[in-house]
């Protein structure tokens, strides 16, 4: 039977567990209960031979020889944007020696880690550190592992979390569940600590490697209940490393008299003649501070010493040699302890809490175990109520397993050991009552909530509130809003997050209007969109756009929708980046209506094939839709341009063939329509000089029929006057009816002079609407 487990994705560390009768943290193939969150590309020695990647404490050890292939804290990476102002920071502080860049094939909302000169994205990344994981648990265990539960961090937003989803996907795991972090341990903690008769509201402080997360939950009988959640995604224990290594360096400059420490240690390859010594001294100084943080918690002092590895200009030695006391430890890092209890009292602000309403405050993660911020917890709440976990770094994982043995479709009866299902109420072998187990030891329940406020960007950049932090999911609300014009054919809806008060892009989501839209006609498109959020119990955003009209044809309803997840800053994103431009810059150069209506069809036919580029479930790109799209992209602008208009082309054929096929012989009808057939599949499939010619091929052929297109600008005028002045319209339709009976007469002389005397007004109306200008608009309003 495919086993299902639990996984704490840390910063830092990973961990895996498990639940049978009792839950159990399972060891990896090195031993240990704690995966390291390291990830390296080892490079072969045969130059055809593939990388190998390698995971855990094995790759800890390569990144003093190659911290530029070696990456830690990826989690930090996952969901992020190249331009977000702390993935800059780690970029310019030079601390971690991995390449970070903007996605080739995705925009500044993106990013991707070079290695071997290849781009990985975090999710990629993550992904071997889950396969590590995977792979050491069916060794250990002798089974498949086909399920999981994973934890994230309280605080990560949609993007972050699709970025998890992808990761497990890439592995080849099923996710039961994105399990916040605090409430993974809530899990842990009360399975053993709260009886099915108690009733306990619980804060959870979760001080981990790399985020600080905050929730509070009421937990009774097997319930659990999001009430509030709150953190900072880029505080954590590698911040604290940070903290105690700039000390140390700060302290090692002022003992030897080095001006530019930083400059210094960039420099130590070239003063001690070899190669990798900075990066070596680097890591180095990277296990000490950890290793000092550690027993500073224990110890009223702790020393940083690292001999030989530092040389000055004169090639002698320069050995760091470091005393600190906890007292300046914590000195040093009270503005980060500040920073946590400012931060937990906005959480119980924002549920409108006291601390007095806290029944236990549960501190987890590594950095909860720091002295001072046990204090600075006590100090808030009281003594009596704050409970360190007695596993603070493997209680999430615990968590995580009680979850997925919950959510597994069978498990093991914990009196006898026979399978049986979650339904059961008793075991049909022993008669154990499973139900009062499952209250008494498991979860039966829990009530997940938004981490964040969702926005929807409106016209104008104004900002409408979708869903509310807090609010308890799973959600679905649904909003109509309004085109800014009744002509429009696309809608661009962007969303947001708000975080900690700093907005950030959760994703796009294009839609396009295919209804049906004649040259001089008025459209026939609504006015109204309804959108509707759907918000799983995993924070996970999918969105549904319906235009609402006024017919209740099933089918037109159909073909005016779309459900899916929203561009998330890859290669969709990117191309949805490049048609906007050309759409804005289309929009200022003031086009005519022909020029403009030609590229309105021609980006809803890339915006179909964008909307198609990302698998929703890898985030693998289709590379043939990729580059369709981009030629799709390319043309239209060129097109436009160039002033050069298929679809207008094609519509007045069209027309032409209608209204007076019958004057026009069979094998010319036949002639347009095979060629007008290429000039379409040409605007789908070809580039721009196929396009071009097959264009100007269509035209002349159209041209040849002479007199009939006199009449087509006769009526042309009489459409254009039906949408300004409807009482001069009947004059010319009235003309082409007296032309075509004069015509059928054999009157020809008669039947040509009708149209000489209307041909000068009809040529004015028509060169006079051909000049006026036209927008694509693509913005909604409430």
């Amino acid at each position: 039977m495919a086993k299902s487990i639990g996984i704490d994705l840390g910063t830092t560390n990973s961990v895996a567990a498990i639940k049978k009768i009792t839950t159990e943290v399972l060891k990896n193939s090195e031993g240990g209960l704690i995966t390291p969150s390291c990830v390296t590309l080892k490079k072969k020695k045969f130059p055809f031979a593939k990388p190998e990647f390698v995971v855990g404490r094995n790759a800890l050890e390569w990144m003093k020889q190659d911290p530029i292939n070696t990456i830690v804290a990826v989690k930090r990476l996952m969901g992020r944007s190249y331009r977000d102002t702390d993935v800059q920071k780690i970029i310019q502080d030079k601390r971690l020696r991995y390449l970070i860049q903007r996605h080739s094939k995705g925009t500044e909302n993106s990013l991707a880690i070079l290695l071997a000169g290849k781009e990985y994205t975090p999710d990629e990344i993550s992904s071997k550190i889950l396969e590590k994981i995977r792979r050491d648990v069916e060794k250990s265990e002798g089974d498949d592992v086909e399920y999981a539960v994973i934890t994230v961090p309280a605080y990560f937003n949609d993007k972050q979390k699709h970025a998890t989803r992808t990761a497990a996907a890439l592995t080849g795991l099923k996710v039961q569940r994105l399990l916040p972090e605090p409430t993974a341990a809530a899990i842990s903690f009360g399975v053993g600590n709260i009886k099915d008769d108690d009733a306990k509201t619980v804060l959870v402080f979760d001080f981990g490697g790399g985020t600080f997360d905050i929730s509070v939950l009421t937990i009774s009988g097997g319930q659990f209940i999001e009430q509030g959640k709150g953190g900072d995604m880029w505080l954590g224990g590698e911040d604290i490393d940070q903290d105690l290594a700039d000390y140390v360096l700060k302290e090692t400059a002022k003992e030897y008299e080095i001006e530019d420490i930083s400059a210094f240690i960039e420099n130590q390859d070239a003063l001690a003649k070899k190669q990798g010594q900075r990066n070596q001294f680097l890591a180095e100084l990277k296990t000490q501070v950890e290793k000092a943080k550690i027993r500073l918690s224990a110890e009223n002092e702790a020393f940083v010493e690292i001999l030989g590895l530092l040389v000055d200009n004169d090639g002698d030695r320069i050995d760091v040699d470091v005393e600190i006391s906890r007292k300046q430890f914590e000195t040093l890092i009270a503005p980060m302890i500040a920073k946590t209890v400012e931060l937990t009292r906005r959480v119980l602000d924002g549920i409108h809490f006291t601390p007095d309403l806290i029944d236990n405050v549960l501190l987890v993660g590594g950095s909860s175990n720091i002295p001072a911020v046990v204090k600075a917890m006590q100090e808030l709440f009281g003594a009596n109520k704050v409970h360190q976990h007695e596993r603070p770094m493997l209680a999430v994982s615990e968590g995580a397993a009680i979850l997925s043995h919950r959510l597994a479709d069978t498990y093991e009866c914990p009196k006898c050991g026979l399978e049986v299902s979650q339904s059961d109420i008793n075991c049909s072998n022993c008669e154990f009552d499973l139900d009062k187990y499952k209250i008494d030891t498991g979860v039966l329940d829990i009530v997940h909530s938004a981490a964040h406020d969702y926005f929807i960007c409106l016209e104008n950049n104004e900002k409408f509130l979708f869903v509310e932090k807090n609010t308890p999911l799973p959600f679905t609300k649904s909003e109509t809003f309004r085109l800014v014009n009744p002509e429009q054919r696309l809608i661009h809806m962007k969303f947001i997050n708000t975080v900690n008060e700093v907005e950030e892009s959760i994703g796009d989501l294009w839609l396009g209007i295919d209804s049906e839209y004649e040259e001089d006609d008025e459209p026939k498109a609504p006015g109204q969109v309804e959108i509707t959020l759907n918000i799983d119990e995993n924070n996970i955003i999918e969105v549904n756009a319906q235009l609402k009209t006024d017919t209740d044809n099933a089918e037109t309803q159909s073909e005016s929708q779309m459900t899916r997840t929203l561009s998330r800053g890859k290669a969709d994103e990117k191309l949805f980046l490049e048609l906007e431009k050309v759409i804005t810059d289309a929009n200022e150069a003031k086009y005519n209506k022909y020029v403009m209506l030609d590229l309105l069809y021609r980006s809803l036919a890339a915006v179909r094939d964008i909307n198609m580029v990302i698998d929703p479930a890898k985030e693998t790109v289709d590379e043939s839709l990729y580059k369709r799209a981009s030629l799709k992209i390319d043309k239209a602008q060129k097109m436009a341009d160039q002033d050069e208009s298929s679809m207008p082309a094609i519509f007045y054929a069209e027309s032409l063939l209608d209204s007076f096929g019958s004057l026009i012989s069979h094998k010319e009808r036949k002639k347009i329509r095979k060629k007008m057939a290429y000039l379409k599949d040409m605007d789908e499939n070809g580039n721009y000089q196929e396009n071009v010619d097959a264009l100007n091929d269509f035209r002349d052929s159209v041209n040849e029929l002479g007199g009939v297109n006199t009449l087509m600008q006769v009526r042309k005028a009489g459409d254009i006057c039906m949408q300004t002045d409807p009482g001069k319209a009947n004059k010319y339709y009235r003309c082409i009816d007296d032309f075509i009976a004069l015509f059928k007469k054999g009157e020809v002389d008669q039947a040509s002079e009708k149209l000489r005397d209307i041909i000068p007004e009809v040529q004015e109306l028509t060169m006079q609407f051909a000049q006026e200008t036209s927008v694509i608009h693509k913005d909604i309003v409430k």
